[in-house]
């Protein structure tokens, strides 16, 4: 089997390193856009602070977006970051 030049190497880690920035950078998207549709529903009183079981279920559904999205950008930071760490050590 041929060997891979470290050009090609490197190629296919900027190939992966930019499929993992576009997901960290929509995540922060998506989370920006959550909050801001939060604050809306709050601001035209669509989600009543005084009603118990709505606000607690847009605690668990917010606890549930953020957490998901959290743990993905620590997952994807994480990815970048070995990604960079391989780059290095090729030798160009």
């Amino acid at each position: 089997m041929k060997q891979i030049s470290e050009n090609v190497k490197k190629n296919v880690l900027d190939l992966h390193y930019s499929r993992y920035l576009q997901y960290y950078t929509t995540t922060i998207i998506i989370l920006f856009t959550y909050f801001v549709g939060l604050g809306i529903a709050l601001l035209t009183k669509q989600i009543q602070l005084i009603d118990i079981v709505q606000l607690f279920l847009v605690g668990v559904v917010s606890l549930v977006v953020v957490s998901i999205a959290v743990l993905s950008l620590l997952h994807w930071k994480a990815g970048m970051q070995d990604i960079l760490e391989e780059i290095k050590k090729l030798n160009l």
